[in-house]
């Protein structure tokens, strides 16, 4: 390094003898000892900054050099305590397993008692979690779940008075099913829903990314005086309800009603003595399956405006048909009093105005007069059928509508499936039960309207063979008065 330096300044002072020598004929003059201070100036400058630099790299490798040597004794300390670990490792699970050993010889037939008792303990503790009972004694539950874990963990035993409480709580949820009791208990009672968010604050997304649209409840609780009827109902006023384990009783969001509320509504004011009551043996599961049935309202509104256009159908068929009927029932009874008095007739029925054109045309021969009475009776048969087919095309149009509403319905439920999957059943539920609604409405509404088609339809088949059987009377004593 000091050999490169020495040819540097030797260079630098050439350079500068040689600038100097160049530029001498120039109009100023250049001091050459001034030069040569300055070339060895800067030499003794990068000397020492080159010793500075070796010297900071020398000390770097020394300190990294250390915490190489500190690092690799620390490895050899850490696996000499590895060793030691695993070895006392094996030492212990030896003595465990000697112990574990130990204890099965000493717990004999205790063993099958215990494993009696856990199991009692873990089906107890299920069946609490959706007893009506544990909301009027909500600490069992807890208790019951502590004796599971400290059994399920092997390194303790209950004791005698934990298998005592066991009994004693086995004991009291049978002889509380058998108890009807009134006390004050928070009711959560559902005010509306709210979507559900993520983390972020964001609507919850499926696995495609797509939205669920999931719901949950908001609730509010209410301090209520709650009758209890063993494991099977809880009600309180109208309202039935339900347990949820960490939430308590639940009100149901609909209600059975009519006689369920009237014997619901004794049984609360009952003091003393029997009364008559529905009780659920699911706890609460068939009375949750029941209220959720559609009235036929609610069926009605699913049909949507197609199922709308077919009730507003059958309603009209079946105004037009009892209109109808009532109006030739009335004709009817006027054609047979008429037909009881064919010297005078009437004009207010079809069969005095048919016998109003008999009386006009005394010298017309048969033949004419078969033809005036026949051109009377087509006249008087629009009169008759006026309506009846519009009540066969409403039979015969509803069923299209249904079908028309089916294929809506359905393709509802392909568009639900392509938004949120088929995982969800509830998601196609409002498209299918469209489907099926808008079906059976156009069957109830084309069967009755058949059936009154056909009584309108005979009462005025009925009318007109009166008009024919008379016609026919007429014609036949006008031969007769001729020959």
């Amino acid at each position: 390094m000091l050999n490169v330096l020495k040819v540097a300044a030797v260079s630098s002072v050439i350079v500068a003898s040689y600038a100097a020598t160049t530029f001498q004929a120039s109009a100023q003059a250049i001091n050459i000892d001034e030069v040569l201070r300055a070339a060895q100036s800067g030499a003794t400058k990068d000397r020492n900054a080159e010793r500075a630099r070796e010297n900071r790299f020398r000390a770097d490798k020394n300190r990294e050099q250390g915490r190489l040597t500190s690092m690799t004794n620390e490895r050899i300390r850490q696996e000499r305590i590895s060793k030691e670990l695993e070895a006392r490792f094996d030492q212990n699970d030896a003595k465990i397993l000697k112990l574990q050993e130990d204890l099965r010889r000493e717990l004999g037939d205790l063993k099958q008692l215990f494993g009696v008792i856990q199991l009692s303990a873990s089906e107890a503790q299920e069946d609490y979690k959706t007893s009506l009972i544990s909301a009027q004694y909500p600490e069992r539950a807890e208790n019951l779940r502590l004796m599971v874990e400290k059994m399920a963990s092997l390194t303790e035993l209950v004791s005698i008075d934990e298998i005592e409480d066991l009994w004693v709580q086995l004991q009291n949820e049978m002889t509380e099913q058998g108890k009807i009791v009134t006390y004050n208990a928070p009711v959560n009672f559902v005010t509306g829903y709210e979507l559900v968010l993520d983390e972020n604050g964001d609507p919850v997304v499926d696995e495609n990314g797509k939205p669920t649209g999931e719901e949950r409840a908001i609730y509010e609780v209410v301090e209520k005086p709650v009758t209890r009827i063993g494991v099977f109902n809880a009600i309180t006023g109208d309202d039935n309800l339900i347990y949820k384990d960490g939430q308590g009783f639940v009100a149901l969001e609909r209600q059975m009603g009519g006689d369920y509320d009237k014997a619901s509504n004794a049984l609360q004011e009952l003091s003393a003595g029997t009364s008559s009551f529905m009780i659920d043996p699911a706890r609460g599961g068939l009375l949750q399956a029941l209220v959720q049935k559609p009235s036929l309202n609610e069926k009605a509104e699913e049909g949507g405006i197609v199922g709308y256009v077919i009730m507003a159908l059958g309603l009209i068929a079946l105004v037009i048909a009892a209109v109808r009927y009532l109006m030739l029932m009335g004709v009817q009874s006027a054609v047979k009093k008429q037909s009881r008095d064919m010297k005078r007739p009437s004009l207010n029925n079809p069969l005095g105005r048919v016998l109003k054109v008999y009386q006009d045309n005394p010298k017309s021969d048969p033949e004419s007069l078969e033809l005036r009475l026949g051109e009377a009776m087509l006249k008087e048969s629009p009169k008759i059928n006026r309506w009846v087919m519009f009540i066969k095309i409403i039979a015969v149009v509803a069923p299209l509508l249904g079908l028309l509403g089916t294929v809506t319905g359905m393709i509802q439920t392909f568009q639900a499936i392509t938004l949120y999957g088929a995982g969800d059943p509830q998601t196609m539920a409002g498209g299918i039960s469209q489907a099926l609604v808008t079906t059976v409405l156009g069957l109830v509404v084309a069967i009755p309207s058949v059936f009154a088609h056909w009584l309108v339809s005979n009462k005025a088949k009925n009318i007109e063979g009166i008009l024919e059987e008379q016609a026919a009377g007429l014609v036949a004593l006008k031969y007769e008065s001729q020959s």
